[in-house]
């Protein structure tokens, strides 16, 4: 693989790994930089899930830190509309539906705070953020090509 290949997958795992923006712009970058699909949806995948990792292995310090920020456990739509979603369906809808509604570093955060199992609640966010990355790239990846 090229050196700029590498750097420019770096770029997209790094997209991927920043909150909000994860792999809805990550994917779609790494496309029109011309990177092969497949590999873009890898690195950003990764660069999705990673960052979970380090939350859950700091997750008292980040509760403490998200506790103190929102002491009324926040209030955002996208924060209420995710625990409508927990109340009603649990964990793999929430993990499946993070992506879309408050994003997955937000959405882990909540799911330990809510008590849930960290291997369990990692092993369903890997799944989100696979399912998502397989849907998002054939979209970009023809949307792109629609447009070019």
């Amino acid at each position: 693989m090229a050196h700029d290949t590498l750097l420019l997958m770096g770029a997209v795992f790094i997209v991927a790994a920043t909150p909000l923006l994860e792999i809805w712009i990550a994917i779609p970058l790494g496309l029109a930089m011309g990177l092969d699909p497949v590999l873009t949806a890898i690195a950003a995948a990764l660069g999705n899930f990673i960052p979970l990792l380090i939350i859950v292995g700091f997750f008292e310090k980040v509760r403490t830190w998200y506790e103190s920020r929102y002491p009324d456990g926040g209030g955002s739509k996208g924060l209420e509309k995710f625990r409508r979603i927990w109340d009603r369906y649990g964990l793999p809808v929430a993990a499946l539906s993070a992506p879309a509604s408050i994003g997955t570093h937000l959405a882990i955060i909540i799911i330990l705070m809510l008590g849930t199992d960290a291997k369990k609640s990692l092993a369903w966010m890997a799944f989100s953020i696979i399912a998502w990355a397989i849907i998002v790239t054939p979209l970009a990846y023809y949307g792109i090509a629609h447009l070019g």
